[in-house]
């Protein structure tokens, strides 16, 4: 039964409420809130959200939310924002902002608009917000502190300022520079010291104190709306995030890079996945009968099986003929010929994936990864610690015991990259997470060859081994 608020600089954490079962998320951004549906919350309250360096949170995806029936609730800044464009959709919005944006007193993005900083300073606010400018002067005005043409120039002047630089203080100085009277300058300078007031903190603090009354007790309900998807809503799904449940977001793809860098294990996991979604794989494709005898050769020579009477011994002890053991090759090539477009297997073999024993294992180490690229500027694959790339691979081809393949191009799609840029991307974050502040290439401890035996239990990985790696020619 938990609620989760999406809040940065408008509220400090000491001053969101703890008595409740609430989890308090960073500022929400797009693919934020699909991610949050999947965990099915009580509820979900948007105060700040980000725009500027990633994409803002999606009507979309607020409206997915409000049609599975979970409350969704905004005030402040950006939920202020969307709570009024959604709210013929069922969104509540909470507080003045809110009120003065759909009462059209209010238009400009920009009147919540602030700057601040990271999620690891805690969102620390670095300018005044224009909606709280306007309630700190409406407010002097109000006790006389100053007048009505005073009120309006100083108004003017903080909505020509480029909203990172706003700063109330900032903008007195410019109406004392500009002529203002000198008294009311500095009777307004000494009231907002003592009596400035924080609209956008009053707003998530009643849209909170709402939702924590409300917690639990709205029962779910048709949204009373259709929700219309589309290819465009399908790739969100398929290319977005997750929440980690540690109030983290993860991109789908970098938790799905740490195993398909493992390819033995994401080979099965990716059979996994298609048994659940193509029950029948239809009809094969024209080269199977080539791509058949080409797997069936590299599994007899990768187990030493070449000699005919050592390969016939081997299938009679396992009560296979050629015919049958030939089949199951038939299979995994056609289970290998299915692509889905745009990422489109990615969500069953999440699926699949969170059924795995790994998979929390797999979750904080991509987490782990994400943070450490992040923290060391190591994203730019021409920044810090740059390494040609010829020896990141000759590296990671080492550490699993594949050899280099004579195209990168081949084997990433191979393995579901969508190119070999992106395959090249996940095994430079890989080296650099392996190795620290160090770029000597050496073994990389976690990335070991699994074993070659063949194991009768575990028959179909060695298949599906066999018929991957045909797939891509070694140098």
């Amino acid at each position: 039964m938990t609620a989760f608020v999406f809040v940065g600089p408008t509220l400090a954490e000491e001053d969101r409420p703890q008595d409740w079962d609430v989890v308090y998320l960073p500022p929400v951004e797009q693919g934020h809130i699909n991610a949050l549906v999947q965990d099915g919350p009580t509820a979900i309250g948007i105060i700040d959200g980000r725009f500027h360096d990633v994409p803002a949170v999606w009507h979309k995806e607020i409206l997915e939310a409000l049609h599975a029936g979970i409350p969704v609730y905004g005030s402040a800044s950006m939920g202020a924002l969307r709570a009024v464009e959604l709210a013929p959709f069922g969104m509540r919005g909470i507080g003045r902002v809110f009120e003065q944006y759909l009462g059209g007193v209010l238009e400009d993005d920009d009147e919540v608009t602030v700057a601040h900083a990271g999620r690891d300073d805690d969102h620390v606010q670095l300018s005044d917000a224009m909606v709280n400018i306007r309630a700190t002067l409406r407010e002097a005005r109000a006790r006389d502190v100053i007048g009505d043409a005073t009120e309006q120039r100083l108004l003017d002047l903080a909505k020509a300022t480029y909203y990172p630089q706003r700063n109330l203080r900032l903008t007195l100085a410019e109406g004392r520079a500009a002529g203002l009277p000198e008294h009311e300058i500095d009777a307004l300078s000494a009231f907002v010291a003592e009596h400035s007031v924080d609209q956008k903190k009053c707003d998530a603090l009643a849209m909170l104190a709402v939702m924590r009354g409300e917690h639990g007790t709205l029962p779910r309900s048709d949204a009373g709306f259709p929700l219309q998807r589309n290819a465009f809503v399908e790739r969100s799904h398929s290319n977005g995030l997750v929440h980690d449940g540690d109030g983290d977001f993860l991109r789908i793809n970098a938790i799905l890079n740490e195993v398909r860098l493992r390819p033995a294990r994401y080979l099965r996991l990716r059979r996994d996945a298609l048994g659940a979604v193509v029950p029948r794989l239809g009809t094969p494709p024209p080269d199977a009968r080539t791509r058949t005898s080409a797997a069936l050769a590299r599994f007899r020579t990768t187990h030493h099986l070449t000699a005919d009477a050592r390969w016939r011994n081997w299938l009679a002890e396992r009560e296979y003929t050629q015919e049958v053991f030939t089949s199951l090759v038939e299979d995994e090539v056609l289970a290998r010929s299915h692509r889905p477009y745009g990422g489109a297997l990615n969500l069953p073999l999440l699926r699949a994936l969170r059924s795995d024993a790994d998979h929390a294992r797999v979750v904080r180490r991509a987490r782990a990864k994400k943070h450490f690229i992040a923290a060391h500027g190591l994203a730019d694959p021409s920044g810090p610690g740059h390494v040609a790339d010829k020896e990141v691979l000759r590296w990671y081809f080492a550490s699993i015991g594949t050899p280099f393949p004579g195209d990168i191009h081949r084997y990433a799609i191979s393995l579901d990259f969508l190119d070999g840029y992106e395959f090249l991307k996940a095994v430079r974050d890989e080296f650099h997470y392996v190795h620290g502040d160090s770029t000597t290439p050496s073994a990389a401890p976690e990335l070991t060859c699994e074993a070659r035996e063949i194991d009768e239990d575990d028959l179909k990985r060695h298949i599906s081994t066999a018929v991957w790696e045909a797939e891509w020619p070694s140098r």
